[in-house]
Formats: C-alpha cells, structure tokens, sequence
C-alpha cells in the first residue's frame, strides 16, 4: 500500500474550504485512507504550522482551532505521529492563554523526563505545570 505524507497546506484547505474544488479533492484522498486504499501521515510540525496559519490568517479564535485541530487527529486513516503529545498539547492550549506550540514544548518536556525546560519566554510558561531552568 502506498503511503503519504500530508502537508499542512493540504488539511488548511480541507479544515476553510476557500478552494472547494481543493477540498473535494482532500475529501476524496481521507476517504481513500479511511477505506485502507493509500496510507496518510502526518506530524507535529503540520499541527504547529495549522495552529499559527488558522490564528493568524483565518483569525480563527482559539476554540475554533482546538476544535479543527482535534478533529484532523481524529481522522481515521491518519497516522499522526507523536500523537499523545498532540492530544495533551491540544487540552493544555485549550485551557491556557498560549500559543499551541507552547503547548507542546511543556508536554514533551515531561514525556521525554527532562529537568526543566530552558527558555526565555517565562510569561507563557509560567502558566503551565512545568518547571523553568532559569538561562
């Protein structure tokens, strides 16, 4: 079976459907995958990509792009990888006023076992259960 990576671009056109003739077309390709007929995958980086082009370009509020980046992870014949860390990520940006990738910098930092993150962007991560290591 053939696999795929999805790109960003392809998933904003599906979640604003601001080109219908593009939209039917990721339409096609997530039913393809959902029947088993082509594999679709895709990572992190595309969900940080989505959060930052759905706030900044599409002004989208942040339940709006929790709700549009929730349902991409849940697409069935999509592999994501880092999956978990996505999930958490996306309740943790949910609930706190910071950026998606934020987020997820808090979450990893856990998962991977780590002593702190390093940064100096404290008003953010501050608000999150994480430990700074002061630079």
């Amino acid at each position: 079976m053939k696999k795929y990576f999805v790109d960003t671009n392809i998933f904003i056109r599906y979640l604003v459907n601001d080109e219908p003739e593009h939209a039917d077309r990721v339409e096609k390709l997530l039913d393809k995958a959902e029947k088993g007929e082509i594999r679709l995958v895709t990572g992190p980086p595309v969900f940080f990509e989505l959060a930052w082009t759905l706030k900044s370009f599409y002004e989208m509020k942040k339940d709006e792009i929790y709700s549009r980046l929730l349902s991409i992870a849940g697409i069935p014949g999509l592999d994501v990888s880092d999956i978990d860390v996505i999930t958490e990520s996306l309740e943790i940006y949910k609930k706190h006023p910071i950026e998606f990738a934020d987020a997820y910098i808090s979450v990893l930092s856990k998962k991977l076992d780590t002593d702190g993150v390093m940064t100096f962007n404290k008003k953010h991560f501050n608000r999150l259960d994480v430990t700074l290591y002061p630079v």
